[in-house]
């Protein structure tokens, strides 16, 4: 039988700044592997339009579910970073070249997407008190992810008001980095929070989030083999894998009715299984595809009822949801040094100007 997924555990790290940081870094890599970022920059980031699909290295996180798979064949875990690094090398100059000029690689990002991604990948360390040298309370980090959801949450809802003629990319744009964010972060303090409660409610949300925004595609008419949008395929895999093993956490029931229906929308378009990540054929039988006739139709005014359910959880577990509350970075210097163990400010080298910018960086 197949492992388990692997919890991840937070690494300890000093905390010095980066003006610029590395945004050609892989998306697995942590404080060790920066090293590597430099010389995969092979394109200057500033001259990359914003909703333009680039290259990236696959994901990390689909050589863990695909060497899960291989039950008794499956490999160490230092034998399988290995091979991501290999792997890595030898592919990093095709990282951030247009998606368009390399039409026979499938691992592709929006370059907004890539941006929010690391982006929140970097909040996600601002919001662990292990990274400093501190305890505040020992589910701390899990409401600090929970805020980073929902500001993500906010972000995409804000995206359905529009009516620009980007709109539909930025509503993609935030759930792309959503998916790479709930399999390339640490989501073990997540599930572990002692409100399991608002974990239930809000994997609900961010899964019904998600349909709504496949729902904003079809109603545009792009959710099909030819659209523009070209990571949907992993973007709807990777979100079946983030929430495979959930009901091994209580996480079950009505929290996880979206998955169903997600698998509908993969089967509906009649994408290719290899379009998706390594487990994908798997994912979506064990996801037991509703019938096509069960999604939203393309009339609907409401589809999946996201607003009505949005507004219940803000009911429940608001009114206010998201911020920046559980980021340290964002505390006075003496409620840190209050929480620190040596008793001292472990940001005090930071010049304040450095931390209102959220450049602090890890090392």
């Amino acid at each position: 039988m197949p492992t388990s997924k692997k919890q991840k555990t937070a690494e300890d790290s000093s905390a010095p700044t980066q003006e610029h940081a590395p945004e050609t870094s892989t998306p697995h890599q942590e404080a060790e592997g920066q090293k590597d970022a430099e010389s995969s920059k092979l394109r200057d980031e500033k001259t990359i339009p914003k909703y333009e699909y680039v290259c990236m290295p696959r994901s990390h996180f689909d050589y863990e579910a695909e060497n899960r798979a291989l039950s008794d064949d499956e490999v160490e875990e230092d034998e399988l970073d290995e091979k991501y690094q290999k792997e890595f090398d030898e592919n990093k100059k095709f990282v951030l070249e247009p998606a368009k000029d390399h039409p026979e690689r499938k691992w592709v990002i929006m370059w907004k997407s890539y941006k929010l991604f690391s982006e929140y990948r970097k909040r996600s360390r601002y919001c662990d008190p292990d990274n400093f040298g501190m305890h505040i309370y020992n589910d701390f980090a899990g409401h600090g992810l929970q805020e980073l959801m929902e500001n993500l949450i906010i972000a995409f809802d804000t995206s359905l008001e529009k009516k620009d003629d980007d709109a539909l990319k930025q509503i993609w744009a935030t759930i792309s980095a959503l998916s790479l964010f709930l399999n390339e972060v640490e989501m073990g303090p997540f599930i572990g929070n002692e409100d399991g409660e608002k974990v239930s409610a809000l994997a609900e949300l961010m899964g019904f989030t998600f349909v709504r925004a496949l729902a904003a595609l079809d109603h545009a008419g792009e959710l099909k083999t030819d659209t523009a949008f070209l990571d949907i395929p992993i973007v709807i895999t990777s979100f079946l894998e983030w929430s495979d093993d959930l009901p091994s956490y209580g996480i079950e029931g009505d929290a996880l009715d979206w998955r169903s229906h997600a698998a509908a929308y993969f089967q509906k378009v009649k994408f290719d299984n290899e379009k998706g990540i390594a487990t994908t054929a798997k994912l979506i039988e064990e996801a037991e595809p509703s019938d096509e006739s069960d999604l939203t139709k393309k009339s609907g005014k409401d589809p999946w009822k996201w607003s009505k359910r949005l507004k219940e959880y803000k009911s429940n577990h608001g009114p206010k949801i998201g911020g920046t509350k559980y980021d340290i970075t964002k505390m006075s210097r003496k409620e840190r040094a209050s929480h620190a163990f040596d008793g001292k400010d472990p940001l005090a080298d930071i010049p304040e100007k450095e931390l209102k910018a959220g450049n602090l960086e890890f090392a």
